[in-house]
């Protein structure tokens, strides 16, 4: 396997288990803990970061056997995914949801909403889990030449 995508996958598992931990606090104590909510959106945020480094980059090594278009926004890194096979129609979906939060988070981050942020730490972490399913039954299946050594992983 490349070893920035293990990389990445090894911060995407950091971060998914302490957004796990985070999901453990009851409603009422999230909203009223800075601290808490606060670290929570910004594990989001790497761990969103991650999923799209990680595409970012298998698409750049997959250009090479698959006709690939270079992604124009974060979101196409996920629709190119889903295009060579990686992800299906419904994950794409997610996942573009995923980045459109991202987006808010970085730059629109004085209008978060707790109650948003609540809502898909208790609703949708585990797409983080099946993301990185997703690469490694990918990566199992389509072996890629290492741009390095020039050998087949």
């Amino acid at each position: 396997m490349d070893e920035r995508i293990k990389e990445h996958l090894k911060h995407l598992k950091r971060y998914y288990l302490l957004l796990l931990d985070a999901k453990k606090y009851e409603k009422k104590y999230f909203l009223e803990n800075p601290i808490i909510y606060a670290s929570t959106e910004r594990f989001l945020h790497l761990a969103i970061e991650s999923c799209l480094n990680i595409g970012n980059r298998l698409l750049s090594i997959y250009q090479f056997q698959f006709p690939v278009e270079t992604p124009q926004a974060y979101s196409d890194i996920f629709r190119q995914m889903n295009r060579i096979g990686i992800i299906d129609d419904k994950f794409t979906d997610r996942l573009i949801m995923m980045t459109k939060y991202r987006n808010r988070l970085v730059h629109l981050y004085w209008k978060l909403d707790n109650e948003i942020t609540y809502k898909i730490l208790q609703e949708s972490i585990e797409d983080f889990k099946n993301y990185e399913k997703a690469i490694v039954a990918f990566l199992k299946n389509h072996p890629i030449k290492d741009t390095e050594s020039g050998d087949w992983q």
